[in-house]
This record gives structure tokens, sequence and C-alpha cells, in this order.
């Protein structure tokens, strides 16, 4: 018992400091969180003061076509980011025209207070968001409006390098840029079109090979299907089935000469028909008796009468 009671203690000090450690780290989070939390509170702050004095410039006349320099369109990214106009939530005011706006602590109702509108604001926040600042004030410097920044945004990011960081830019030629846009779209679309043909072919290739495969397939087990079947057949049904399948078989042989006859009808009703297609008919004959003369040979099959024959009754004597 004597030896229990440092065994007691040390576990006691052991836990201790474990309750330490988890007390240092939660305190060590919370500060953290408090940090960031602070941070977020003055991101907040300086982006209402933004707002706030973005929204008194813009109560003077000469401030509006002012507002959609690269400065300004950042500060306008942090404001609808950070949603600091809600600082202005309730608050009534005026647009450019001088119609009322109800609210302007709205996204919409903010840029209207400022003298744009909300869809011009966003569409310069997506050019800025993708051209970057010092792009696109070199692209705003040689007169590239929407119509050129949204087919250039539409590009693959590879090629708007090629246009940004290329002699169009430099030299300041908005003619130059608007025709290597416009050649750039034309082969990106032609790229995309070449790209989404041969995905269509190669989506039909697939098909038809998968529907081959699945005809295999269908064609394999109906095979086995059939050869089970007849395994399990007595010599009187399986006689019986066959006789069934090769008169079909037969009938749908001289089924397909129905259409080669009309044909030939046709021909020899036409009193006025070339000597050369009637002959054309008796080489059809001619080949037609060609190939079942060899089909009879190969099968080994004695010629029959088909008025009277019993020949299959007639027990043929070994040589």
């Amino acid at each position: 018992m004597a030896e229990s009671k440092p065994q007691n203690v040390a576990a006691v000090l052991q836990d201790q400091m474990e309750r330490a450690e988890l007390t240092g780290q939660q305190m060590e989070g919370r500060a953290l969180m408090d940090g960031a939390e602070k941070a977020d509170l003055a991101r907040y702050t300086e982006a209402r003061d933004e707002a706030n004095q973005l929204l008194a410039q813009a109560r003077t006349a000469q401030s509006f076509a002012k507002l959609a320099t690269v400065v300004t369109l950042k500060t306008l990214a942090e404001v609808k980011e950070t949603k600091a106009y809600r600082a202005l939530k309730g608050v009534a005011g005026v647009d450019a025209q001088g119609s009322k706006i109800d609210d302007v602590g709205t996204w919409g109702g903010f840029c209207r207070a400022i003298g744009r509108s909300k869809t011009s604001v966003d569409e310069d926040l997506r050019n800025l968001s993708v051209f970057g600042e010092a792009a696109l004030e070199s692209l705003q410097a040689i007169g590239a409006g929407y119509r050129e920044l949204r087919k250039l945004r539409r590009l693959p990011e590879e090629e708007r390098e090629v246009i940004i960081q290329g002699e169009a830019v430099q030299v300041e030629d908005k003619d130059a840029l608007v025709e290597l846009i416009e050649d750039m779209a034309a082969r990106h679309a032609k790229e995309k079109e070449a790209l989404k043909q041969q995905a269509d072919d190669s989506y039909q290739e697939l098909e038809a090979s998968r529907r081959v495969t699945q005809d295999k397939s269908n064609r394999i087990a109906e095979l086995e299907e059939q050869l089970h079947r007849r395994q399990h057949l007595t010599p009187d049904q399986r006689a019986k089935e066959l006789s069934e399948r090769l008169e079909a078989e037969g009938f749908q042989a001289r089924s397909l000469l129905l259409p080669l006859r009309a044909v030939m009808v046709e021909i020899l009703d036409w009193e006025e028909a070339p000597r050369e297609l009637k002959h054309a008919c008796a080489q059809q004959m001619a080949r037609l008796r060609i190939e079942l003369d060899q089909l009879q040979i190969e099968m080994g099959l004695e010629p029959v009468d088909l008025d009277v024959d019993d020949s299959w009754m007639q027990e043929v004597e070994p040589s």
C-alpha cells in the first residue's frame, strides 16, 4: 500500500500537465481567432471608409468619369467582397440622373449612387480579375472597350497572354489589338469546332464499336442458347426443327429473287430494250445456276425431280 501513493501523485501531476497543455492550446487558438477577427474587422472598416469616400466623390459631377480607373476598381472590388456597402443600409440617395435610390446599402444601390450601373461595375471587376491591374490599364489606355475586352476574356489564357504581352499593347495600337483578337477568336472557334467534330467522330466510332460488340455478345448468347437447347432435343424434335428451318431459309432465298424477277420482266416487256440488256438478263440467270450447281456439288446432293422424288428412300449400296 505504501507504493501506491507516489504512483497516485505521479498520475495527478501528469493529468495537470495535460490540462495545462490543453489550456495553452485553447488560448493560442483563441488568440489566433481573435487576431483573424480583428484583421477582418480592420479590413471591413477600411473598406467601409473607402465606400463612404467613393460615395462622397461621386456627388461631384466631375467624379463620375473617373470612377472606372483601375485604382477605383480595386476599391470597388474590396467593397463588394467585404460587403462594406451594407454599412449604408437604409440610406436613401439619388443617382447621376437625379432619380431616387431607395437603399444605397445594397450593391446595386451603391453602384447607382457612385454614378455607375451594377452591370457595368461587375463587368469592370471581371476584367480586373482576368487581366490584372497593369494589363487592364494598358488595354484601357489604347481604347479597348467592353466589346474587345469581352472577346479577349473568352480566349484561352495562353492566347490572352500573347496579346497582353505582345506588340499590340506595347505600341498602343487599338486596330492591331482588335485585329489580333478577331484573328485569334476565329482560330479558337475553328479549333474548338475541330475538337468538337473529333469528339463527335470518336463518340460515333465508340458507339459503333459498342453496338458491334453488343451484337456479337447477343449472337454468341443466342448460339449458346440454341446449342444448349439442341443438346436436349430428341432425334425427332431435332429433325422437325431442322426441317422447319430449311423450309424457312429456302423460302427466304426464293423471296430474294423477286426483285430480280421484277427488273427482268420490265426489261423484257420493253419493246425497244437493247439486245445487250436482254442478254444481261440471261447472264444473271446463268450466274444463279452456276452458284446453285456449285452449292449442290459442295453439299454432295444428287439432282432430284420435284414431281416424283423418292430417291431419299433408296439406300445407297456401298461400293
